[in-house]
């Protein structure tokens, strides 16, 4: 009973003394005036209060009245409880957080701090990413790079920039967040092609970016990275380490057809020739040559005229003695001459025991059964 009795008249006490709305207001005014009272002259402080009063009213706030207490919550700031009379701030200041925003351009924090103190916080970034790839935790990892490259681009540091834009692209590769690593392999990209020792990097990145866009069926996507990949080996000497790009990109461009079948052919036609001199590349030779043979003969195919595609072939033979030898030469050579004769079973023979005997991409057995039928239709067009 007691503690009840005393309870009673402890809200009593608050009931009475429950400051009122004019009572925040005067606190409020009074909070000001302590930070405009800055000097030792009253006249100077009380000059300083009027105007106080005139550039900064009181904010805007919410006063609610619970009998024994009072609430006042301030818009876009604290807020205030109220009892016996006094006002007593209970925290509640809103903080906006923008370290999601793809539109950041670097720690948010690096305003005011000298050189040294951001290389610090942007050097933090990066380890705590490499904390993050080691627990495997991509996305994490993946933020924590991109912060670290957008401070150093701001810093003007495209190097270190690079580097962990690159880092980012792999971690979102390992997350398999496609999207996220094209973007940062496009942005790292970008920077290391600016430097004069780094070309082969932004090379590889791009060749990285060439094969997610053909995963994704991005066909035209895939042979533009590919394009850029081999116009930044082309700018270095001694570059034939990287035929295999230059081998991927012609054999895009012959699975896309249509618009980029001249393309595919110039470029199997250019890997011979970088190739002709390289004993370690010889096979390149009789390789793409082969492969610009049967786009050549797919053009015959389509324009109903052989007319031009035994010059191409002496033509090849004049240029690389070594193709007379390949199987590939002798497939078009044979088919040209069985064509020409309307055998049609020689032709079926010669396609079926090559696709048998090699392991040949979509776009070759597309156009080797192509052939067949081309072969067919004009046996029963003479008859």
């Amino acid at each position: 009973m007691l503690k009840l009795a005393l309870f009673a008249a402890l809200c009593a006490v608050c009931y009475k003394t429950n400051p009122d709305e004019e009572s925040f207001k005067k606190y409020m005014e009074e909070k000001r005036k302590e930070k405009t009272n800055t000097t030792n002259s009253k006249v100077l402080n009380s000059v300083n209060n009027a105007i106080s009063q005139v550039v900064a009213p009181l904010p805007n706030y919410t006063y609610n009245n619970y009998s024994i207490c009072s609430l006042c919550s301030v818009d876009n700031g604290p807020k205030f409880i109220g009892f016996c009379n006094s006002w007593i701030p209970i925290g509640g200041v809103k903080n906006s957080d923008n370290s999601g925003s793809s539109s950041s351009s670097g720690p948010s924090s690096s305003q005011g701090l000298s050189s040294a103190e951001i290389e610090k916080e942007l050097e933090g970034y990066v380890i705590s990413g490499n904390k993050e790839k080691a627990q495997k935790n991509y996305k994490e990892a993946g933020k924590l790079y991109v912060k670290a490259a957008q401070g150093y681009e701001k810093q003007n540091n495209t190097n270190e920039a690079a580097i962990n834009y690159e880092n980012a692209f792999k971690v979102y590769q390992s997350d398999e967040n496609y999207a996220r690593a094209y973007e940062n392999a496009r942005a790292s990209a970008n920077l290391f092609a600016n430097n004069e020792r780094t070309i082969s990097r932004a090379a590889r990145l791009y060749e990285s970016m060439a094969q997610i866009s053909k995963a994704q069926k991005n066909l035209k996507s895939s042979f533009e990275n590919y394009t850029s990949a081999v116009e930044l080996y082309n700018k270095i000497e001694n570059n034939n380490s990287t035929m295999q790009t230059r081998i991927d990109q012609a054999d895009l461009a012959a699975e896309m057809g249509d618009d980029y079948t001249e393309k595919a052919i110039e470029l199997f036609e250019d890997i011979a020739k970088r190739s002709a001199n390289e004993p370690l590349l010889k096979y390149n030779v009789t390789s793409a040559l082969g492969k610009a043979s049967l786009l050549q003969l797919n053009k015959s195919v389509n324009k109903n005229n052989f007319d031009d595609f035994s010059a191409t072939l002496d033509k090849y033979i004049d240029a690389y003695p070594v193709f007379a030898d390949s199987a590939e030469y002798d497939l078009c050579h044979d088919v040209d001459i069985a064509i020409t004769i309307d055998n049609v079973d020689a032709v079926k023979d010669l396609c079926t025991k090559y696709k048998q005997t090699h392991n040949i991409s979509e776009w070759q057995s597309t156009i080797i059964d192509k052939v067949i039928k081309y072969a067919e239709k004009k046996a029963k067009s003479i008859l």
